[in-house]
């Protein structure tokens, strides 16, 4: 598509002239915010975006030097003041790089979109009013997400209140979405997935893995045989940096001896190279429904059921912590939520004195 500039130039009152310029490999789109986007592409090049107005000297200038085959590289600095220069001020932090590698690639993608966005506007004149839109446009299709943004805005913010760039957190008084919570298995679905997947399946070795060491699918792809010590799982974990050693329960003893596994790691795919994290997933989800589940069990339903089982059978918050590699107790009775009620209040009772016995 060829583009066309226009300049426009008053000659006298009530009198106006407009040029039109004919620029050729220049292509314009609207990105999914609205905001014209130009380039230029001559065929066989790469792309040269094209900064500033159309028709503007800076405009005019990255064109004259992309035809002449010398480009100007863009700046990498962000205007002082910037939502883009807190951003970038940011990434270099101590706090960010002592943030876990996941943790650093969740805050990327959630900023990037506010970045595209909002990186030239200034940090000191966004009010409430702007940041509660920010949150709500996204969680008109994705609440998750927004919550996770606001998360993320939110010790943005108060990064820039602790190095002077504004007074308050606009994000403070942003409320988050209400979300339903992660389906806890129940042992009638374990023992469905297990009928449909015996031992020797892939689906069951996954099932054993995530169920009898309480680990987030993440943790589970990343375990090696060279990881078995002394009878234990040695692990740590990608989200905390926590580092465990999971005793191996006998059923996950004799899933990892069935297989199907080969390589170094403990589970792969058919011919022993790791996994990732979605396609462990997806073989859960695919093996549940096989097995006429529910497709509200997935995996992190099954970290929970490890939780929920080692609560039922009387481990303390602590024991149960040690297994799951939660750092503080509200977390562990959050996740055990699910405990059978009937088990724990029959424990409950069993410890009261019978009264024949005074």
């Amino acid at each position: 598509m060829r583009f066309r500039a226009m300049m426009h130039q008053t000659a006298g009152k009530g009198s106006e002239f407009v040029t039109r310029l004919r620029l050729k490999y220049v292509n314009e789109y609207r990105d999914r915010h609205g905001k014209v986007r130009r380039y230029f592409r001559r065929k066989g090049s790469p792309r040269i975006p094209l900064p500033g107005l159309a028709a503007s000297s800076e405009f005019l200038s990255a064109y004259q030097a992309a035809l002449s085959g010398t480009p100007v590289a863009p700046s990498t600095r962000h205007p002082t003041g910037t939502f883009a220069a807190l951003v970038t001020d940011f990434y270099r932090s101590i706090e960010f790089a002592n943030l876990a590698a996941s943790s650093k690639t969740t805050y990327r993608n959630a900023l990037a979109p506010l970045l595209e966005a909002h990186g030239q506007r200034l940090v000191r004149d966004m009010p409430v009013k702007a940041a509660r839109q920010i949150i709500e446009n996204i969680g008109a299709n994705k609440p998750a997400m927004a919550n996770l943004t606001r998360a993320v805005l939110r010790r943005l913010m108060s990064f820039a209140v602790e190095n002077g760039w504004r007074g308050d957190n606009p994000v403070a008084l942003v409320k988050s979405y209400k979300l339903g919570t992660y389906h806890t298995w129940t042992e009638e679905e374990i023992g469905a997935f297990e009928h449909r997947w015996p031992l020797g399946t892939r689906e069951r070795l996954a099932l054993a893995l995530l169920l009898y060491t309480g680990q987030r699918p993440s943790d589970v792809v990343a375990m090696r045989r060279s990881d078995i010590v002394d009878g234990m799982i040695r692990c740590k974990q990608k989200k905390t940096g926590t580092e465990l050693m999971i005793a191996i329960h006998p059923a996950l003893d004799r899933a990892i001896n069935a297989g199907p596994c080969n390589g170094i790691f403990l589970i792969g795919d058919k011919y022993g190279r790791p996994v990732t994290r979605q396609t462990l997933t997806r073989l859960i989800g695919e093996g549940a429904r096989l097995a006429g589940l529910d497709r509200r069990c997935v995996t992190h339903g099954l970290r929970k059921a490890s939780m929920r089982r080692l609560a039922e059978y009387g481990a303390t918050s602590k024991e149960i912590a040690a297994v799951s590699g939660h750092r503080t107790l509200r977390e562990v009775e959050r996740y055990t939520q699910a405990a059978n009620q009937v088990l724990l209040n029959k424990a409950a009772i069993e410890k009261l004195p019978n009264e024949r016995d005074r």
